[in-house]
């Protein structure tokens, strides 16, 4: 009886956690749902693929938006890292970006534009917006659903009024990854966390110690479309038993790679206490040759 009770009161516990997550942003939004808000005159829509893509074909009315503008090539960390707050408001008002805008970011499908999508939607959320989506599915859901929804013309762009409002707290350091009771998480490859092979441009093999493994690609399916809210639940509820208030740190090989593991909990989740480790493993292991944990699980 006392372990029915136990068992009663975990999934009254993940599903008070589900309904609270239903309330977050439409972290991912459908192609039917983009359409039905094209004409809203709040709606932002931004293509991260290389440009010569984005020239050939995409969705219209979608403004293109390099994430290297985002990115201090200055700096002299072997990671790459934010520029600071003014260039990034001066970047966010030249692409049309207000306090009031509706953000909703999509690629076109490779593993490298899909980070970018994720990761400037963390900038947006750095500079204090909320209303960010990333289009389920990509561009070629798009073209699947709306064909003749695309276009090869530019828009123009009315400069937008943003001031930015910097949450530096979503933002981790080392000294935040040694001496926090964060949960951990490592978003990379199993293969890499466990140290079977090696992150590209790492030195180290295995994992920060303390870090379980989830693997950013896991929480989607082959067309590349989130996986149910219902397994989501599985895998950070009932699998890392994580917790809406928890102290969540993601990392991976870096921030970019990162961001989309950030993503999904931040927004989708609605864990609002998640950190990104904007140095990951190219300070941790490289830099300064911090500790890691190899063929082992935790």
């Amino acid at each position: 009886m006392l372990k029915h009770s136990k068992l009663m009161i975990k999934y009254f516990l993940l599903l008070s956690l589900s309904v609270f997550s239903l309330f977050a942003s439409d972290a991912f939004i459908a192609p039917a749902e983009l359409r039905a808000s094209l004409n809203d005159k709040n709606l932002i829509l931004i293509d991260v693929s290389q440009k010569e893509l984005y020239d050939t074909s995409h969705i219209e009315g979608a403004i293109h938006v390099s994430v290297k503008e985002f990115i201090d090539k200055n700096s002299l960390n072997l990671y790459p890292s934010l520029k600071p707050d003014e260039s990034i408001q001066k970047t966010l008002r030249k692409i049309g970006i207000s306090n009031d805008s509706k953000v909703v970011i999509y690629s076109h499908n490779s593993e490298k534009a899909i980070f970018d999508a994720s990761y400037l939607a963390f900038v947006l959320f750095y500079s204090g917006l909320e209303n960010i989506s990333i289009l389920d599915g990509g561009y070629m859901a798009w073209v699947f659903q709306n064909n003749l929804l695309v276009s090869s013309l530019t828009p123009d762009i009315k400069a937008g009024t943003i001031i930015i409002k910097p949450k530096k707290h979503l933002i981790a350091n080392t000294k935040d990854m040694r001496n926090s009771d964060a949960k951990i998480l490592d978003a990379r490859s199993y293969d890499d966390y466990y140290g079977v092979s090696r992150s590209d441009g790492i030195l180290g093999l295995g994992h920060i110690k303390g870090a379980k493994s989830s693997y950013t690609a896991t929480k989607f399916l082959k067309d590349s479309t989130l996986r149910s809210k219902r397994e989501l639940d599985e895998i950070y509820l009932a699998g890392h038993e994580l917790n809406s208030d928890d102290e969540i740190i993601v990392y991976d090989r870096d921030a970019i790679s990162a961001s989309m593991e950030f993503f999904i909990l931040y927004q989708k989740m609605g864990f609002k206490n998640t950190k990104l480790y904007e140095a990951s493993l190219l300070e941790w292991s490289n830099k300064q040759n911090l500790p890691m944990i190899r063929f082992k699980w935790e």
